[in-house]
């Protein structure tokens, strides 16, 4: 199964745009305007031998072979052998290659034909790839749709898999630019002092702990009600901020409860049996693979539910790990208050996404008037400090509860919203949708999947991007119809793609077009076939799906040719073509084939 877009553009002229752990292939299609007689193999197996310059034999199915003949004969026009003139004008006109590496000869067989042919890569790809050092990267930031992943962290399913910083390579070296990670406070490691009595030994408690940690920072975390946090001075609680004397009551409290080591943050899917991993680990892992081969920025949306040591200690780590890298402070050109910086002014970058300091107190203080709609979210998570809220600075997370919060205008706000609230949004009147769109011209929008995807499974990403979100959260943990859709989206870029026009700042209309698209599956050959009885009930064919804006949600637009009881299948040229004919309303860079 392979999906590909339409359409994608390139900085200096227009170009068909044609793929961890798991990733697949992105098969392509050809320019409307040249064609492509393609053939797809799986493999080169029995009945009929071709020799490569080597000598050592090659094999095709008959059912296979008499297609590729016959493309030898069209591409040789009438000669009985293929000159090379002609071999060099099929690779480019039919096949769309514009550079080849053929044996230097003036006639070609049709062994030495097929050899040449199934070992271009290129020639089985229907759409020349695209130089990602063509992508314009002159536009601010919120212009772009951002290859992103939900819960990176995960290696399967959202409730029992395992945590690893291996998953975060992973996605990196594939092309995700944004990337998420759940940080909560390190479970502690402590050496017990010796005691009198060999078989006790003294731990320190939750409050005890609490309690060094607002002497060491001059405040604390109170709970005026159940699972608020508010912040108190040290006036209010009464500390003392003379140094020595915090000093002294800090290595009393130690000597009497043993030698604590220092405990980092740890990475995990909270509420769930998924495993842990440090979030050092993490961030080594994240710069290690960060920008060996691609120089676009790195988006880290951090999700905090570790307490205000844990969260300085996160700065200390992010700071310590991704030196030089982390974006610390604004650009001087650049004020984060009035608007967002060039792509091209972040290459080699990290930028956190976490929220503002204002934007935590606002929420405390919303809860505590009542309001429950973020009293459920602070039960769990304490306050952003000022330290880690302070690295938000041109992508601030912050809070959406409707409609109404989409007349925010800080240029480095961006919107988290659920895959169900957004379809529900959308699905509301046209005035609405218009405001959502307007708003994701400007600023930034990212939609996660829904917590009820226990299996990793992906929502269609194509149905926010006609929105104009940036950031669609895929599980990379799952291949299916969403990550599918992803990777046509993202294939032969490094993460961020520019929008159509009429999706970025400044721009109204949008240039839709109406479209016939013809296939002709030609044949095929060694289908893998089921084990056992189930190899009786082998029937191969092709499906064939357009992803496009429906017009009406009554419209089909799914192709299947006929069924064949082999695994070596065979489709003659003009009967039965998977037709989508007068598709209208098109916009290409948003429409696949799947």
């Amino acid at each position: 199964m392979s999906c590909i877009s339409f359409r994608r553009r390139s900085k200096t002229k227009k170009k068909e745009k044609p793929s961890f752990m798991r990733r697949m292939t992105t098969m392509k299609i050809a320019s409307p305007s040249q064609p492509t007689s393609a053939l797809f193999m799986a493999s080169l197996v029995s009945s009929a031998q071709v020799f490569n310059a080597t000598h050592k034999p090659m094999y095709i199915h008959d059912a296979f072979k008499k297609h590729a003949v016959r493309v030898w004969k069209e591409a040789c026009g009438g000669d009985k052998l293929l000159t090379h003139e002609k071999f060099l004008r099929f690779f480019k006109r039919t096949q769309g290659v514009t550079t080849t590496d053929l044996p230097d000869k003036d006639v070609y067989t049709f062994e030495e034909f097929f050899w040449a042919w199934s070992n271009n890569k290129a020639a089985w790809n229907a759409v020349r790839p695209l130089d990602p050092n063509e992508a314009d990267l002159t536009y601010p930031i919120s212009n772009y749709f951002i290859n992103s992943s939900h819960n990176t962290y995960l290696e399967g399913n959202q409730l029992s898999s395992k945590s690893s910083a291996e998953a975060y390579k992973a996605v990196l070296r594939n092309g995700c630019r944004c990337i998420e990670i759940d940080v909560w406070n390190g479970a502690p490691s402590r050496t017990p002092s010796k005691s009198p009595h060999g078989e006790h030994r003294r731990h320190i408690s939750n409050v005890s702990a609490m309690s060094r940690t607002s002497v060491r920072h001059g405040s604390s975390l109170s709970v005026d009600q159940p699972g608020l946090y508010t912040m108190r001075t040290p006036r209010d609680s009464g500390t003392s901020l003379d140094p020595k004397e915090l000093s002294d009551r800090l290595d009393q409290s130690t000597s009497s409860s043993g030698s604590i080591k220092r405990v980092e943050p740890i990475v995990h899917h909270h509420g769930t049996m998924t495993t842990t991993v440090p979030f050092r680990e993490v961030c080594k892992a994240v710069r290690e693979e960060a920008f060996v081969t691609n120089h676009l920025p790195i988006i880290v949306s951090l999700e905090v539910g570790a307490d205000r040591e844990q969260q300085e200690m996160m700065v200390e780590i992010m700071k310590e790990e991704w030196a030089g890298l982390l974006l610390e402070e604004p650009f001087e050109d650049c004020d984060h208050l009035r608007q967002q910086p060039r792509l091209e002014q972040l290459l080699d970058k990290i930028l956190i996404k976490v929220k503002r300091l204002d934007d935590c107190n606002g929420e405390i203080q919303e809860a505590q008037r009542g309001r429950s709609l973020t009293v459920s979210s602070l039960r769990s998570k304490p306050p952003i400090c000022e330290m880690l809220a302070a690295l938000a600075i041109y992508t601030r997370s912050e809070h959406f509860s409707d409609l109404k919060s989409l007349s925010s205008t800080t240029p480095s706000h961006i919107f988290s919203v659920n895959e169900d609230k957004f379809l529900d949004m959308i699905s509301q009147d046209k005035a609405k949708l218009k405001k959502i769109m307007d708003h994701n011209k400007r600023y930034f929008m990212r939609i996660y999947p829904k917590g009820l995807r226990f299996d990793s499974s992906n929502p269609d990403p194509t149905i926010p991007w006609r929105r104009g979100v940036q950031m669609v959260a895929m599980n990379w943990q799952k291949t299916d119809e969403g990550t599918m859709l992803n990777d046509a989206m993202f294939a032969d870029t490094n993460g961020w793609v520019l929008k159509p026009a009429g999706f970025l700042t400044n721009h109204d209309d949008i240039p839709t077009r109406t479209v016939d698209l013809r296939i002709t599956v030609l044949a095929g050959q060694s289908i893998p076939v089921p084990e056992g009885g189930q190899a009786k009930k082998l029937r191969t064919r092709v499906k064939v799906e357009l992803h496009v804006e429906k017009p009406n949600k009554s419209l089909d637009l799914t192709r299947t040719n006929q069924p064949q009881a082999t695994e070596n299948p065979d489709w003659e040229r003009s009967p039965y073509p998977l037709e989508f004919l007068n598709v209208g309303g098109i916009v290409e860079e948003l429409s696949f084939v799947r």
